[in-house]
């Protein structure tokens, strides 16, 4: 299942000594406040949908690939101490 989610650009503005910016996922303004527990969000279904495109990777941090095997060589390495198991009296 494909899901779309939108993401609106964040903005912000002082009404007063009150701090409002939009909510990220649906856009409605919002005062950001430490008694939001949601916040940046405007409700916990807006922060809800934020963790699923993050869980579902539709969002990412920029950096390096990660190469899953690049720790492969250090498994052979006689340097590190082998684990011994001793029912099977092996090394593994």
């Amino acid at each position: 299942m494909e899901s779309e989610v939108k993401h609106h650009k964040q903005t912000s503005r002082f009404d007063g000594d009150t701090l409002k910016v939009k909510c990220p996922i649906c856009g409605k303004e919002i005062i950001y406040s430490k008694d939001n527990p949601f916040r940046p969000f405007c409700s916990e279904r807006c922060k809800l949908i934020d963790l699923g495109a993050w869980a579902n990777e539709e969002r990412t941090v920029a950096g390096r690939t990660v190469n899953e095997d690049e720790d492969a060589d250090l498994l052979n390495d006689p340097n590190l101490p082998k684990r011994f198991n001793k029912e099977d009296k092996q090394l593994f």
